[in-house]
């Protein structure tokens, strides 16, 4: 990895991230904002931040960026070994773990953040402990609290925490993913197309079987508690409703392949007790936000309040109290967009939008990264880390920015590790606040 030399300067570039950049704001940084930012405005405890861990294309090692430090130690190289360059990162759904695919092989990730949150705070290392699954694994997913890992046959459902394996499953096309209730969602290859299916925990059919049938490749998939959407290749929007009652879960599948889905190429699942999932793409510029209710689906088309470049990216912050979307642009533009989804209503309220840096170049490659309530927006070309700040979930604005590694350039995979805020609500007899 780099030389001593090259750390030591490199550490001296971040002086001006401090750790704590996500903190409550103490000055802006030349950012152009339609919501300029007054220090005045707000007095609020500080934000810790995370650790961005990342691979790089040209050499192995994981390295990391690290906001819970002095600033003279925020940046780590090697912090975890790895057998190939370019290994890949999947973040948990707590934050606080990740799956790394290196090699074939599936390791356990822990940010050392597990007690960041405590009243006493404090850090670990970051470190690594090995899977049973050594070779062969191609593909890797989060879903609800657990890793799915896929070797091109069989799915194995991982821990979290430890990797312990939790189920195997025959498996076609895609990973097998955990729906609540202790169900999980296959997918099979049957005469050239893919047929996705609710099964039990003991792999039988439903009694009364739920299934539907994509038609092209499975071009994505995101989740939240009660909402499985799987996006396929010939414009159709593939969703699957869990509605959980007093002694079972039942489900429901939805395709929809109106105007409003189609050209859509990725999907981004929110933390939204309302269950919200973006769907979006680069280059129709679109952008169709989705909820379940009850048994079916509402959708709403918000591409009208898009900025005139492309999208890169879009992230949602970590805390089920939170409505924001973030949307990166081709141009270097961030928008934030607060969505209202109690209800019948699926609606923007407001955005906050600003310009990060116009005078890069910015492409495809570059990552948005959210915690619970803020965003890190990676520009590789420039070596630079963004830090984006948000303030009651009420309006955003770019806090400061710093020069990182140049390892930055060669980026090939990253995940913002974090603690994540307790915002469960009181829930009744295991009912939900709200109607789905």
């Amino acid at each position: 990895m780099a030389s001593f030399f090259e750390s030591e300067l490199s550490k001296s570039l971040l002086v001006l991230a401090l750790a704590g950049t996500l903190a409550a704001c103490g000055g802006g940084s030349g950012s152009s904002s339609d919501n300029d930012h007054d220090d005045d405005d707000h007095s609020e405890e500080e934000h810790a931040g995370g650790r961005l861990i990342y691979s790089v294309s040209d050499d192995s090692g994981l390295n990391m960026y690290d906001q819970t430090v002095e600033s003279d130690d925020a940046y780590s190289t090697d912090v975890i070994a790895t057998s190939t360059s370019g290994s890949t990162l999947v973040l948990a759904k707590s934050g606080l773990t990740a799956a790394l695919l290196d090699g074939g092989a599936v390791s356990i990730i822990d940010s050392g953040l597990e007690h960041l949150a405590d009243e006493d705070g404090h850090t670990h290392d970051v470190s690594s402990a090995a899977t049973t699954l050594t070779s062969g694994i191609t593909t890797l997913v989060a879903t609800h609290e657990y890793f799915s890992a896929y070797d091109g046959s069989t799915s194995t459902v991982l821990n979290t925490e430890d990797g312990a394996v939790v189920t195997t499953w025959t498996s076609v096309d895609y990973p097998t993913l955990a729906l609540a209730g202790g169900h999980y969602l296959t997918f099979t290859d049957i005469d050239g197309s893919i047929t996705i299916e609710v099964k039990e925990a003991n792999g039988e059919s439903l009694a009364a079987p739920v299934s539907a049938t994509c038609n092209g490749d499975i071009t994505a998939t995101a989740q939240t508690e009660h909402l499985t959407q799987i996006l396929c290749s010939n414009d159709s929007l593939l969703s699957v409703i869990a509605a959980e009652g007093e002694t079972d879960t039942s489900f429901t599948i939805t395709t929809d392949t109106s105007t409003t889905v189609a050209d859509l190429t990725n999907l981004t699942a929110t933390f939204s007790t309302y269950d919200v999932i973006a769907g979006w793409s680069t280059e129709a510029n679109k952008l169709v936000l989705s909820k379940a209710h009850s048994d079916h689906v509402d959708t709403a088309d918000i591409s009208s309040e898009l900025v005139a470049d492309g999208i890169i990216t879009v992230a949602a912050p970590s805390s089920n109290e939170s409505e924001a979307l973030g949307v990166l642009g081709t141009s270097g533009r961030f928008l934030a967009l607060f969505y209202h989804a109690e209800g019948e209503e699926l609606t923007i309220e407001g955005s906050s939008k600003f310009d990060l840096d116009t005078s890069i170049s910015w492409s495809a490659s570059d990552l948005l990264l959210a915690d619970s309530e803020a965003f890190i927006a990676v520009n590789l070309a420039s070596n630079t880390l963004f830090f984006i700040d948000g303030h009651d979930g009420e309006s955003y604005h770019l806090h400061s920015r710093a020069e990182g590694s140049s390892d930055l350039s060669t980026l090939a995979s990253a995940v913002l590790a974090h603690a994540q805020d307790d915002h469960d609500h009181d829930k009744e007899d295991g009912e939900s606040d709200h109607d789905h």
